[in-house]
């Protein structure tokens, strides 16, 4: 009866210690992808920013207003 007491005992160790395992991974990838998509979305957010501003410094002060009304014309 004993020995009976100790498998059980271990069997139900092993298998807490599975769900353990699979509900810690579960939360640590979802911890994870959390943060890579928060860095993804900073990495974004530059990105934009820095074309913004190459559009904003080639656009104000690309040369005559004159032409720049010409080429910007046929946007319109």
């Amino acid at each position: 009866m004993a020995e009976f007491l100790i498998w059980l005992v271990a069997g139900l160790g092993a298998i807490g210690g599975v769900v353990l395992g699979r509900v810690w991974g579960r939360a640590e990838g979802e911890r994870q992808g959390k943060r890579e998509a928060e860095r993804d979305a900073m990495e974004d957010k530059s990105k934009r920013l820095e074309r913004g501003r190459d559009a904003v410094r080639d656009g104000r002060g690309a040369g005559d207003p004159a032409d720049r009304l010409r080429r910007n014309d046929g946007r319109w």
